[in-house]
């Protein structure tokens, strides 16, 4: 008996509740944050608080709550924003992270230390650079969506299944910021006023913490993350195959990614670097009005044709990425684990826009339909 005792109570000592508990009804929930940058080079930071007011009656309701305040930096306009709202500010389960475009090309890490230094802190939360003004993006109200943050968040997700974007992260992205050799691209939104919308533009191309002011245009960033070795759900491409059809739909092929693989050998010879980033594909027509895939030789003029589109096309990209002093390849993370000598001599970010790379893509149709 006095065996039991002794159980039931070490029992209770062991359920007397979690130190740091947080009840929510004490907090308010931040689900989107914008930051702008202010004209004495401070921090503008605009968020988005949703309410849900139950009813014993009928079906609950939401309200959307959009604050804006200044502050020196993040931390002190977040202080502003809790003293003109009710409990507390609480950005732990915060959906999306939005830069204004002249912040972004300033620097982001001093935006994002708030956020590792605090351990509640949601780091998978997605981040996108917004042309012109946050507040903007943040302000909008989607027509059928529930609200902006779900509606940013499952637009970013989008463009990460369809292989646009690679789904950066506040905490991906903190390793990016600091480790050399290492660049990185984000989603760059702009708003639609008049449509209450936002459309994805592309990814905008930073070196080191900063947005370089040049992006890869949306109709290219599938093909610039296979060219990282990355792949979505969906990968797909529309190209212009011929001229010769005067109905100008016909003179495009539209076909689906179904296998691809990767390879990027560098080379450091004389004081030169070399990258050869190779690309196979094994694809399926989903869309060819001209037809006649039956035929070997129309297969074999496609993939010829394909091939050498997308290596031109991979060709401007690479140009883009070393105009802007982007290495969104990590090529030169891999220089300086297998080149360590080589990597002492030289500053990075001076013989990265210089170097070779070669991009080669070759396609191959492995299914194309069952019209004959």
């Amino acid at each position: 008996m006095t065996r039991k005792w002794i159980c039931i109570l070490s029992s209770l000592v062991l359920l007397t509740g979690c130190w740091d508990t947080r009840q929510f009804k004490d907090i308010k929930l931040v689900l989107s944050i914008g930051f702008d940058q202010n004209e004495d080079g401070g921090v503008i930071e605009t968020v988005s608080i949703p309410t849900v007011k139950r009813s014993t009656e009928g079906p609950t309701s939401e309200t959307v709550q959009i604050l804006t305040t200044e502050g020196h930096t993040p931390r002190e306009a977040r202080d502003h924003t809790d003293q003109m709202i009710a409990n507390t500010f609480d950005p732990s389960k915060a959906k999306v992270i939005l830069m204004g475009e002249e912040l972004a090309k300033n620097s982001i890490q001093p935006i994002f230390d708030q956020f590792y230094r605090n351990p509640n802190n949601n780091l998978n939360a997605y981040i996108a650079v917004v042309e012109g003004k946050a507040e903007d993006a943040i302000r909008i109200t989607p027509p059928n969506e529930p609200g902006v943050s779900k509606y940013v968040s499952g637009l970013l997700e989008g463009q990460t299944m369809a292989t646009h974007s690679t789904g950066e992260n506040i905490e991906v992205l903190h390793g990016e910021m600091l480790e050399p050799g290492i660049d990185f691209a984000v989603p760059l939104l702009s708003v639609k006023k008049e449509e209450n919308l936002l459309n994805f533009e592309g990814l905008a191309l930073f070196h080191k913490d900063a947005y370089t002011g040049k992006f890869i245009p949306n109709h290219q960033t599938t093909l610039l993350m296979l060219l990282e070795g990355i792949r979505g759900k969906v990968a797909s491409f529309t190209l212009k195959v011929t001229d010769e059809e005067e109905n100008p739909i016909r003179n495009y092929l539209t076909f689906r990614v179904m296998r691809n693989r990767h390879d990027m050998k560098i080379k450091v010879e004389n004081n030169q670097v070399t990258a050869d980033i190779t690309m196979k594909l094994k694809v399926r027509v989903v869309e060819y009005p001209r037809d006649h895939l039956t035929s070997k030789k129309t297969i074999k003029e496609l993939n010829k044709k394909l091939s050498e589109l997308l290596t031109e096309q991979s060709e401007e990209i690479i140009a883009t990425v070393q105009g802007a002093n982007s290495d969104v390849f990590q090529i030169g993370r891999n220089v300086e684990s297998y080149h360590p000598e080589y990597w002492k001599k030289i500053k990075w970010e001076e013989e990265f826009p210089n170097i070779t790379i070669n991009p080669i893509v070759e396609v191959d149709i492995v299914q194309y339909g069952v019209i004959s």
